[in-house]
């Protein structure tokens, strides 16, 4: 065969080839890719409320779009789940400088909360509250100079375990003016009404 047929054929291979191809990426529109073997598969969250459960792969689900504006969070939470690390979700403040910026946790845990009286109480400042009805403890961190500086909360959940709530504030080494617990168990109290 003369070179110039094989040529043709070799270009025309690699022409339909390259077709080929392209119309096969073509076909998928979603413009997302396909979840590799290794990926866990979640389903999206059920509507509120919930058992701790279903947050574990969807930690940033506990706050919705207008609690997230009401306590002036970024709108996306940066989001952990297992296997690499526990179900949690952090969102920072749209407020900046010493007076205002925070950073709020949110994390589902399996220690049960029921029995407050029978645990051991840590630090001097923790608190036994009620959230919702549910019974929690609150912990505040002060400064030296008497300002707040940052606020931790677990609450207890009907369905079982407990949920653990801080707010740390960016002026922590110096401390700040507004009640940070105050805040803690507003957003608490929001939360704990959307799990059972």
């Amino acid at each position: 065969m003369p070179s110039s047929v094989c040529d043709r054929r070799w270009i025309l291979g690699v022409v339909g080839a390259a077709v080929v191809a392209a119309t096969a990426t073509a076909c998928d529109t979603s413009g997302s890719p396909s979840p590799s073997a290794s990926a866990p598969t979640t389903s999206p969250v059920a509507p509120p409320p919930w058992p701790l459960t279903d947050l574990t792969y969807h930690p940033c689900s506990v706050l919705g779009p207008d609690e997230i504006a009401r306590f002036v969070l970024e709108p996306s939470g940066k989001q952990a789940t297992p296997p690499r690390e526990l179900p949690s979700c952090s969102w920072s403040s749209i407020q900046t400088g010493q007076s205002g910026g925070f950073t709020l946790r949110f994390a589902p845990a399996t220690s049960d909360l029921s029995d407050l009286d029978q645990r051991r109480v840590r630090d001097p400042l923790e608190r036994t509250i009620t959230i919702a009805g549910r019974r929690a403890a609150l912990t505040p961190t002060l400064r030296p100079d008497g300002r707040n500086g940052s606020c931790s909360l677990y609450a207890s959940v009907p369905s079982g375990g407990s949920f653990y709530l801080g707010i740390a504030v960016s002026g922590i080494a110096t401390g700040v003016d507004w009640d940070v617990c105050a805040k803690t168990i507003d957003v608490a109290t929001v939360i704990a009404a959307r799990l059972r």
